[in-house]
């Protein structure tokens, strides 16, 4: 099946139809204009129609961040353009050895046991304090005590997976505190728990400064109300099928 907006057919030439029309359209818009010439008009109707296609067949949430990022996209999409102005003949002459030393690499090593192995990860492992990783934490009762949670809520948000729970030691659960807003956690949880498939997992990637919106924290943004684009970001990560 494919994206919205594109209809594929069995020989899956969907977006080369998509392109086509696109290209025959810009082609007949900018046919009057005379600062195109015969070559810079079809160069350039075709690649708005490979743009048009190429966007159809993005996934919903990438063509939201596409939309709030079309300034930069514009930029890059320019560059990238100007890059093919240089001479096509210039050349990048290379330094070529006139002998070729065969080499070959180390290969994989001897085979370990199990036990063994897990004995040399061990040796490679380095102990980290939970607050290192997933930033301040408190168990139910200081919860209850500082933001007056109760602890039965606490169970209840848990588990429905609507508050993130991580173990610390062999049964306590110790709570992120970042992820709190007004004395409860902030809408999406349980969606990215859900995509992740474990609190552990979920919590790592929701604190991860995250490229798509600019360096920002995933928790961040579920703390603004901005769930559908949260969630719709880790179902790409996590599920992007």
């Amino acid at each position: 099946m494919g994206s919205p907006g594109v209809q594929i057919d069995r020989n899956g030439n969907g977006n080369a139809r998509v392109a086509e029309r696109v290209t025959s359209k810009v082609t007949d818009a900018l046919k009057g204009d005379r600062a195109f010439e015969s070559g810079s008009l079809a160069l350039s109707a075709h690649i708005a129609g490979a743009a048009a296609a190429a966007v159809l067949n993005l996934p919903v949430e990438a063509r939201q961040v596409l939309t709030r990022r079309q300034a930069e996209l514009m930029r890059s999409v320019r560059r990238l353009v100007e890059t093919f102005s240089d001479d096509a003949n210039d050349k990048i002459n290379l330094a070529i050895p006139d002998t070729v030393e065969p080499s070959k690499g180390e290969g994989l090593g001897s085979i370990v046991s199990a036990d063994e192995g897990r004995r040399l990860l061990r040796e490679f492992a380095v102990a980290r304090k939970i607050e290192e990783w997933a930033g301040p934490v408190a168990g139910a009762s200081e919860l209850n005590r500082d933001y007056g949670i109760p602890r039965s809520t606490l169970h209840r948000w848990q588990h429905a997976d609507e508050v993130i729970g991580l173990l610390k030691g062999t049964k306590k659960h110790v709570f992120p505190i970042e992820q709190f807003v007004d004395g409860r956690p902030a809408q999406g949880i349980s969606e990215v728990v859900s995509l992740a498939g474990g609190h552990r997992i979920a919590w790592l990637w929701l604190r991860q400064p995250n490229p798509v919106w600019s360096g920002h924290k995933p928790i961040d943004l579920l703390k603004q109300d901005r769930v559908d684009e949260v969630v719709g970001s880790a179902r790409a990560y996590f599920d992007p099928q």
